[in-house]
């Protein structure tokens, strides 16, 4: 049995936290920044975490950028 102290209180709250739960910690604090099709021309879609489509930009720059400003860590995917 794991002792009750004040130093282990967050792990034994972490082996009960569900699959799903533990999944989505951090999702509303990550976005994906990827090359998309606009009008024929290549932009760079943000997108959360579930893959909603949240913007796009006209450089991966702008598009990290925006994102930082916005309290995001950014993910690159290819």
């Amino acid at each position: 049995m794991t002792e009750r102290t004040p130093g282990n209180y967050k792990a034994m709250a972490m082996r009960r936290i569900s699959k799903p739960d533990f999944l989505a910690l951090g999702a509303d604090k990550i976005v994906f920044v990827k090359p998309v099709n606009a009008d024929g021309t290549t932009a760079y879609g943000v997108f959360s975490a579930s893959g909603e489509e949240l913007g796009q930009a006209a450089s991966f720059e702008l598009a990290e950028a925006t994102a930082f400003k916005n309290d995001f860590a950014v993910a690159a995917l290819h």
